[in-house]
Parts: C-alpha cells; structure tokens; sequence
C-alpha cells in the first residue's frame, strides 16, 4: 500500500467493533439516559455505513436521546480566553492561574488537586513541559522599560498559555478513559488528514519530553485526534456569567448522517449534554439526520465546507436546487450594466459553477462572482466585527442593499448577531425602533428556514428564545 492508502486504513474503524458490539457500547456509554424502549436503533445507511434510524413514527418536537459528552476539552481557538479552568471552565484571574504543580495547564485552585485534574496533570509533567513565558521571551524582545515598572509595583508575572498544548488536552484525556469508552472512541470514523500530524507536531514543540519516538503511541494519538476533528462538536458553556465553547465528544450524535435540511436538530445543555429532537414528524424506519454545516448557508458554501472537512459531496434534495427551495441564499446582484436582476448559480454539482442572471439571463464566470461573494463576506464581517449594534442596524438597513441581496446568507448571517447581540445583552438596553429592527430580522429568518422545511430546528428555537 501507498501512504495515503496506510493513512486510510489506520484512520478507519476499528474491525474488531460489529455492528451488536457498537450498539452495546453505545448503550453503556448513554447509562441512565438511555431509553428502556428507545425511539431509534443503529443500522447501515445508504447514505454513509452507519446512521441512526426511528423504529416507531417520532412527531416533530419530541425528544429522540440526550447524551453525556464521552471526553470533551477547552477548543483553544484564536480569540477565545485561555485563562479559563480546564475543569470547571471559570474564568480565571489574568496572572498566576497556571496549575500550581507546573502542568502548565490553566485551572482553579478547587480542581488543581481533584481526580479530574490528576491524570492529565501527571500526563503533562512526563512530558516536561517548556515554560510558555519563557519561549515567549526568547521570541521576540520584551521592552525593558515595561519590565521595570513591573518589578517596581511587585506584580506578580502574567501567565502564559500554549493554545497548541491545550488544544491536544482533550486528546490527552482520551487515554485515561475507561477500556469500553475507548473501545468507542476507538469504533468512530476519522479522516486521514495529513494536517492533523502536524497538529501534533506542533503540540510536541511545547514539551522537553514528548514521545514523537515511539511509533505506537503516536499512531495512536494521530488516530485520536483524528477522530476528535472528525467527530467532536464545540458546544457553548456558561459559569458565573463567563461563557466558554467547549470541545466535547457525543459518539450517537457524531453517528447521525448529515442532511442540509435534517429531519433532527440537536443543542447542547451548558456544553456538557447533547439533546437531539425531532424537528420534523420521522416515519418508523426513516434515518434520522442532522447537518454538519450552519443550516442557513448557500449550496456553495456548504458544499465546499463539507468537501473540505468532511471529505464528502452531499447530494440531498436541497444541494440540487440551485434556488434552495426559492430562499435564494446563494444569490447576488447581477453585474450587467442597467440590471437589477439576482444572479444564482446554474450548477448544483461542482464547486466552481457559472452563474446566471435571473432577469438578464446573462451568464457569469464563478472567479468574477466568488470575487463579488468574497467583497460582500469580508465588507460584512468587517462590520460585524467592529460595530456597535446601533451602527450594524444602520449598516444593514441603509449600505447593505446597494450590494447585497437581502437574501444572500452573509447578509442573513449579519441580521442574526444582532439578534444574538441584543438577546444576550439584555432587550431594556435598546430603543423600541432597534427592538423592532430586531423582530423584523427574526420573522425573515423564520420565513425562510419556512421555506427550506427546516421545521422546530434548533435556530428556530434560539431565535424564539425557547431554548438558551
């Protein structure tokens, strides 16, 4: 075999684990949540080897299964606080928050010497971890100046955290599950992505004693950490009013297929609990899905995120219809000089489509219009980004029309954070024309997750405050 064959190989499910085995290990994994005659069963599936199917007919709304995460783990993504407990996810003080016993790992001082903490604590220190400050410094120049103002107020030295060595903690935790949780762990798919070694790699640099020397343990850690980025779900988590995402493993959620317009939605409870409801009625016998992507997304878009992470091509109802069930989220303005008219792409297929004007029926190259659809992304983002909510409210209303459809998903993606915004923020912090803006955005959005029959799915809910 060649390496990418050796790769995919490694990367597949264990051989060992059948289909009864995996449905017992599930069983045991779910304990007290699981159903004395639950609503589903585990099958094959046409749409990829395994899924999840209803064994009776589930009507919309109703509850299908709730589930623990197996192994879950701070995301360590750009932009997100590191000084946050590995444990019990609080925000911590900005200095001296590193574990006391130099696991380098940031945790409170109640979970510094709890069994949650010991295991990893102890994983880490075998490794020798390099002191993050300290590589800092070598790195580049610390203005003296500053240096010495410091010592002069006697603060204490800032804490540093490798987001490369706390992102691989989750990974870490895997090897102290128990012998069944890692015989699921080790039934789950992974993608054979060369970038996840590198992952690795990089997460090695951090530690003096990291054991890229022995074969088996890093075969093993690759598989891994493959299954957590094929698998694994960010899910939000809230402590004293410090809100974090969490990266948390849920094996039956993970096993549900996807479908751009799934017949299930999940959420998750405080980032430690996957619910997974019907959002549309299921017949018995019917594969219950899920999406992998953001429901309000184009074709395109999802295609290509799909075809990137997922390493599939889906080809659901929606993805053949170049209109998306008349939501036209794909759409942009057409660029012929004097028309008004939307152009949409033609083909449902290929991630490099000609687009065509609806009015002008003039057709456009894929670089001229992804440059366009770039522009709009990145003006729109921009804003979003910097942007008070007043001034996004403006910019939406009053700037975004001139090049942008109303309908196009990064102008939708945009009405959204304001909602999120002003829902999270407290509505009594704005005027009734901005609360009306906000509503105004919500009946849209509900109107076109109508259209696509997306049905009593999670970001209807979010949007109706039913769940938080």
């Amino acid at each position: 075999m060649n390496t990418s064959e050796i790769m995919v190989a490694h990367m597949a499910p264990s051989r060992s684990t059948t289909p009864d085995e995996l449905a017992r290990l599930i069983d045991v994994h779910l304990g007290e949540l699981r159903e004395e005659s639950p609503n589903w069963i585990l099958a094959p599936s046409p749409v990829a080897g395994r899924g999840v199917f209803a064994t009776r007919d589930i009507a919309a709304g109703e509850l299908i299964f709730r589930e623990h995460a197996l192994v879950m783990g701070p995301t360590a993504r750009k932009g997100s606080q590191l000084n946050t407990c590995v444990c019990c996810h609080r925000l911590l003080t900005t200095r001296q928050f590193l574990c006391p016993h130099r696991c380098t790992l940031p945790v409170c001082g109640d979970c510094a010497d709890s069994t949650a903490h010991r295991n990893e604590c102890e994983h880490f220190r075998r490794w020798l971890p390099k002191d993050p400050a300290e590589e800092r410094e070598k790195e580049k120049e610390i203005d003296q100046d500053i240096k010495e103002k410091s010592l002069k107020a006697h603060e204490p030295p800032m804490d540093a955290v490798n987001p490369l060595s706390l992102r691989i903690l989750t990974a870490v935790r895997v090897f102290h599950l128990s012998k069944e949780q890692r015989a699921l762990v080790d039934a789950m798919q992974a993608n054979a992505e060369r970038g996840y070694r590198q992952e690795i790699i990089k997460a090695a640099q951090c530690f003096r004693n990291f054991p890229t020397t022995d074969k088996a343990f890093m075969d093993q850690l690759f598989r891994i950490v493959g299954v957590l980025n094929t698998n694994a779900f960010e899910a939000p988590c809230r402590v004293d009013k410090h809100e974090t995402l969490l990266r948390g493993l849920f094996p039956l959620t993970a096993i549900m297929n996807h479908e751009c317009t799934p017949n299930a939605s999940h959420y998750f409870e405080n980032g430690r609990m996957a619910v997974v409801r019907a959002a549309r009625d299921i017949p018995n016998g019917m594969e219950i899905t899920t999406t992998y992507t953001k429901i309000l997304w184009s074709n395109l878009t999802r295609g290509i995120f799909l075809k990137m992470t997922k390493y599939f091509v889906c080809n659901c109802d929606r993805c053949n219809d170049n209109s998306e069930n008349g939501t036209y989220l794909s759409a942009l303005f057409c660029r012929e000089q004097g028309c008004k008219g939307l152009v949409i792409p033609v083909q449902t297929k290929t991630l490099q489509p000609d687009w065509r004007c609806l009015s002008c029926e003039n057709v456009f190259p894929h670089s001229k219009m992804a440059r366009y659809q770039d522009f709009a992304l990145n003006t729109i983002n921009n804003r979003i980004n910097t942007s008070s909510v007043s001034d996004m409210i403006h910019f939406i209303n009053e700037l975004c029309p001139r090049f942008c459809p109303p309908s196009n998903y990064v102008l939708i993606e945009a009405k959204l954070n304001v909602i999120w915004r002003m829902t999270r923020l407290g509505a009594e912090e704005y005027t009734p024309e901005e609360l009306a803006h906000k509503d105004r955005y919500r009946e849209e959005i509900l109107a076109i997750l109508h259209k696509l029959g997306a049905g009593e799915c999670t970001l209807k809910k979010l949007i109706t405050e039913e769940i938080q």
